[in-house]
């Protein structure tokens, strides 16, 4: 965009020089500045038009996380892989993670503030409650998905490098690059769900984590799902 500007600039700086000998009888030759002008705010509304349909494009996400959705995730840093199966209906999240050999399983009612963490193996987990005083001892289940990926996006800066598909799903490639740490986010967004399908972020230290959707069921999520099998003890602080 920069040498687009700057090839403009050196077309009127030449106009106007070719133009100083000429008499001011002659007004058709002046209107070249003003053209800078416009195509200045042109670009800069198309800027602002491309942003806003990447906020619409995120928008549409929200829907389908509503209605109902399960994907599994494949987080790779270094020499290190883990997998996540991940479903959402309404108020229900539950996450499936193996890392390391170790299996656990959360479900969250984000209505109720209830969440409830398992082994399948050992049958045992816990069941806590972000509105109580003991919410404090809730175990950290912060994690890079694919649901809160839109906030690593500066959506003043990033740039549009086409489409490619993931899955059979078009996608919108972004490059988004933080303008103080230099860390950069490289995304491929659905066009019709709105979701991240992958995604590889690179520090200033060059570590590099990649996170791909490797399956994707939109819909027809049941209610069932949500349940604690009953051979497994929960206890209850």
């Amino acid at each position: 965009m920069k040498k687009i500007f700057a090839a403009l600039f050196m077309v009127i700086i030449l106009s106007t020089t070719a133009l100083a000998g000429c008499s001011p009888k002659e007004p058709a030759e002046v209107p070249e500045p003003a053209k800078e002008e416009t195509t200045q705010v042109e670009e800069e509304n198309a800027d602002e038009e491309e942003m806003a349909d990447l906020a619409g494009l995120f928008k549409k996400g929200e829907n389908v996380f509503k209605e109902g959705l399960y994907y599994e995730q494949t987080f790779t840093m270094a020499d290190q892989q883990s997998k996540i199966k991940t479903w959402y209906k309404g108020d229900m999240i539950k996450t499936n993670v193996v890392a390391e050999g170790t299996e656990m399983i959360n479900i969250i009612d984000s209505k109720t503030g209830d969440f409830i963490t398992y082994s399948p193996i050992e049958k045992t987990g816990m069941k806590f409650n972000s509105k109580s005083e003991d919410s404090a001892f809730m175990p950290d289940t912060s994690m890079t998905d694919i649901a809160s990926m839109d906030e690593q996006v500066d959506t003043s800066s990033y740039e549009n490098l086409g489409k490619e598909k993931i899955l059979g799903e078009d996608c919108v490639v972004i490059l988004s690059k933080d303008k103080e740490s230099s860390d950069e986010v490289k995304m491929w967004i659905s066009e019709k769900y709105g979701i991240v399908m992958k995604m590889i972020s690179k520090g200033v230290d060059g570590e590099e984590m990649t996170v791909e959707v490797t399956d994707l069921k939109v819909g027809d999520i049941p209610s069932s799902d949500f349940e604690v099998p009953s051979d497994i003890v929960i206890q209850e602080f």
